[in-house]
């Protein structure tokens, strides 16, 4: 006897409002896109841009949800969208340009700058060693030579 299994989707309501979210990859925009038209009425387009320079593609949406609507969406697959006050109208306003680095990348970078600075000082100090040596060898060896 044969078992039938269906796939339980995750799906979240969405309150009235403005947002904007990311959606990556072929597969994902096109079912983005497809629940965007199962949704007409209850989703609104304000703004939509597609970077196919990235990979894989990226697609930007602002969309509203009017009042007296919640539709749901596979938050598990395409992440919640966030809200979108006025002033953000596209991809530049929210995606961060400038690094701002992780205190613990910066701890590593010290670190390691440091094991560099020691592995450093070391090589420094086996040269002035040999140096030292050679010096006390060439001088031991000139006054057995004098003698």
């Amino acid at each position: 006897m044969a078992v039938a299994t269906q796939q339980q989707r995750q799906v979240s309501p969405i309150p009235p409002g403005r947002y904007w979210i990311i959606v990556n990859g072929g597969a994902n925009m096109r079912d983005f896109d497809q629940w965007l038209r199962d949704m007409h009425g209850a989703v609104r387009i304000e703004t939509a841009s597609l970077d196919q320079s990235l990979s894989p593609p990226s697609q930007f949406l602002i969309f509203r949800v009017p009042e007296g609507r919640s539709p749901f969406l596979n938050a598990v697959q395409f992440g919640f969208p966030n809200f979108a006050p006025p002033e953000v109208t596209s991809v530049q306003d929210v995606v961060q340009v400038t690094h701002d680095p992780n205190p613990e990348d910066q701890i590593v970078d010290v670190v390691r700058r440091a094991e560099q600075g020691a592995a450093n000082a070391a090589e420094g100090l086996a040269g002035l060693a040999v140096v030292a040596l050679l010096f006390l060898l060439f001088g031991a060896a000139s006054s057995f030579v004098n003698r």
